[in-house]
């Protein structure tokens, strides 16, 4: 079963908010050696529903990890290393566990940028990324089955650095070290989530909501501005929020400005919800919502074309 890109997409964007803005999520001690250094910034529990080629959809639990990768030799070599596929419990293989319970091959993700590009689009990040100049972040989505509520977790990387050959296509002469982490499973922190929201709440939401809408300001510095609205649709189990390839294909989340989409559609369903007081998934106002934005970006820039939009205009 492979993560839609939607699902992880989202889950990257919940985990590092709630790392950055919310302070939560485990860090550990950096590890180095003389070439490399590599430091677990973040760390905590996440959730999603995944669907399989045939439609079915499964409930996963896994475990969202941030490190920063610092090259500690001045050279031109590049990042060379193996995929963070899967981590153990107890010793035993946290993929062995999902197959021999749920019956499923859950595919990890992981996505690496240079530490100064995650920072710019989640200025808040600067607190625990240290190496905004010439650090490498990488973040990887591991899930599967229920996580037992204690045990030792072991997570080993395998990082070095490689050459480039004279076209600059292929690595050459590569090598790696191993850093393994460990810590406890009964050291992250459930996520808090309630079902309640009052008054207030749901007036200032709306209240934010609004100011999105008439915000033409799309650079990912000021989105952040409202990653409280991304961390209230996370947390609050009332609001019931799906993204799905019939109001978030891939060629949206693809584009450049995927995180304007992605706010917008939240923003649209969230809004509906609020104001209806009837909290069950409403795909067709986020959708609404996403084109509000997109016909305000082709004002800013008519060269923008998404298909998806591009058809319902």
């Amino acid at each position: 079963m492979k993560m839609k890109r939607t699902t992880f997409l989202l889950s990257l964007m919940l985990a590092a908010a709630a790392c950055a803005v919310h302070a939560e999520g485990l860090s550990l001690k950096a590890k180095k050696t003389k070439a490399t250094k590599v430091e677990p910034v973040c760390i905590q529990k996440i959730g999603a529903t995944a669907e399989s080629g045939d439609g079915t959809q499964q409930e996963l639990e896994g475990i969202f990890f941030l490190f920063e990768i610092s090259k500690l030799k001045k050279n031109d070599r590049v990042l060379y290393m193996q995929e963070l596929r899967d981590f153990t419990i107890d010793g035993m293989s946290y993929a062995q566990m999902t197959q021999e319970q749920l019956g499923l091959e859950v595919e990890p993700q992981s996505e690496i940028i240079e530490s100064s590009k995650l920072i710019a689009g989640n200025p808040a990040l600067k607190k625990i990324l240290k190496n905004e100049k010439s650090g490498l972040a990488m973040q990887t989505a591991i899930y599967g089955t229920a996580l037992p509520a204690s045990g030792t977790v072991a997570v080993t990387l395998q990082i070095g650095w490689a050459e480039l050959n004279e076209a600059k296509t292929e690595m050459v002469n590569g090598s790696t070290e191993d850093f393994t982490f460990t810590f406890d499973l009964a050291s992250l922190v459930d996520e808090e989530r309630t079902a309640e929201i009052t008054e207030q709440e749901k007036a200032e939401l709306l209240r934010r909501i609004s100011a999105f809408r008439d915000d033409t300001d799309f650079s990912r510095n000021n989105l952040k501005n409202y990653s409280d609205i991304i961390a209230f649709a996370s947390e609050n189990e009332a609001v019931h929020i799906a993204l799905g390839p019939d109001s978030f294909p891939d060629e949206v989340s693809k584009s450049s400005y995927a995180p304007v989409f992605l706010l917008a559609y939240v923003c649209g369903n969230l809004e509906s919800q609020l104001q209806s007081g009837s909290y069950t998934n409403n795909p067709e106002a986020g959708i609404a919502f996403e084109l509000l934005k997109y016909r305000q970006l082709k004002e800013q820039d008519p060269s923008v074309s998404i298909r998806f939009f591009e058809d319902r205009r």
